[in-house]
């Protein structure tokens, strides 16, 4: 099974990870680990990335799909977790398509999966999908 850990990157911060993307993984791979030192990881967090506003997600997944959840949600086979922090998506696919969602969302959105040690920008992901069916 896939869990993947979706952060907006602040706006500012995308040119330098652009690039870069495993100095990013690595941080937030670092982060998720944090056992200790709470007040540094928050600290960190919120010097890299925005909180997703889980209120607008849950509303706008609740009208699409005919559901009443606010925080989880089950659909087509794939787990949602809302959080302030992160949106985590667990599915048995390798890219479940419920993910494309978001990046209507934002633009900025950074993916992780930590156990495979995967990452990519979801934006950038989406282009060249889409770039090969032309």
């Amino acid at each position: 099974m896939r869990e993947y850990n979706l952060f907006i990157v602040k706006k500012e911060l995308v040119y330098l990870y652009q690039n870069n993307p495993e100095i990013l993984f690595k941080i937030l791979y670092n982060l998720y680990k944090l056992k200790r030192c709470f007040n540094y990881g928050v600290s960190l967090y919120n010097q890299l990335c925005l909180p997703f506003e889980v209120e607008i997600i849950s509303k706008y997944l609740s009208d699409k799909y005919n559901l009443e959840n606010k925080k989880d949600f089950y659909i087509n086979g794939t787990l949602i977790k809302l959080k302030p922090s992160r949106v985590i998506v667990k599915s048995q696919y390798n890219l479940p398509n419920i993910i494309k969602i978001f990046n209507y969302y934002s633009h900025n959105i950074f993916v992780c999966d930590f156990n495979k040690k995967d990452y990519f920008w979801l934006k950038q992901f989406i282009k060249n999908k889409s770039l090969e069916y032309i």
